[in-house]
């Protein structure tokens, strides 16, 4: 693949960055820059500048809007990227961004879903056999932090569901792909939120969520969900990038 395959990212704050698709990107020889938000970057009328968009994950709610007026310039983004055919990715808010661009409702969910917890590949067919989900276990355990869920938007294909929340990913069209979870996450991210001011007030508002157990099932864990990354996002990849451009 060309060098001149670059992504523009969504970066809603600092820590919440690509990760492990850093080395995914690298390998598959596409380039990526940041768009910082949090630092009062504008968000471009279109994404023509770039192959596609990323969109990353971040503590503030679809529905906060009014607070954070980059969330809606951002679901404009999405909307003109999504139905004009360019390859769009996001993660955490920004699977719940897309929904919304889309027309899925957003709003908070039961509980804090944070630590590592049971992903379920859809059982229909369109799940089972799509080629995001092809060769992942039926069942795998993966990263979480995040208390707000979404309606599928109309035409979207569920992926994976949690027993907590059904709707964990979804894929729209060929070019849109949206996950709730974090599979992006490495073992030095995971330190960094955890020592976050902002993720701490979090984890105190989820009992459940014990620091102490969330760093012991990282270092199990951290590894095989660099593999589950390397699947996913490497299907997405190849998918978008064979694909005919706009």
């Amino acid at each position: 693949m060309p060098r001149s395959i670059s992504w523009l990212v969504l970066r809603h704050v600092e820590q919440e960055h690509i990760g492990s698709l850093a080395r995914i990107l690298d390998e598959a020889g596409m380039s990526y820059r940041y768009l910082d938000v949090f630092r009062g970057e504008p968000v471009p009328e279109e994404a023509l500048d770039s192959f596609g968009l990323i969109i990353m994950g971040g503590p503030m709610g679809v529905y906060e809007a009014d607070r954070y007026p980059f969330l809606r310039d951002e679901q404009r983004l999405i909307r003109q990227a999504a139905e004009a055919g360019f390859p769009v990715l996001g993660i955490c808010l920004g699977a719940q961004l897309i929904a919304a661009a889309l027309g899925g409702k957003v709003y908070p969910g039961p509980r804090r879903e944070i630590g590592w917890h049971e992903v379920e590949v859809t059982a229909s067919p369109e799940g089972a056999t799509d080629e995001l989900t092809a060769g992942l276990p039926p069942r795998f355990t993966a990263f979480h932090w995040h208390g707000d869920t979404f309606d599928l938007p109309p035409g979207a294909t569920r992926l994976f569901r949690s027993a907590l929340y059904e709707n964990q990913g979804f894929r729209w069209g060929r070019h849109v792909a949206a996950l709730q979870f974090h599979l992006e996450m490495t073992a030095e991210m995971v330190d960094q939120w955890l020592a976050d001011g902002v993720c701490r007030r979090e984890l105190a508002e989820a009992p459940d969520a014990d620091p102490a157990l969330i760093r012991q099932q990282t270092a199990q864990g951290a590894g095989e969900l660099e593999k589950l990354g390397e699947k996913v996002f490497g299907s997405f990849f190849r998918r978008v990038v064979s694909e005919p451009r706009p």
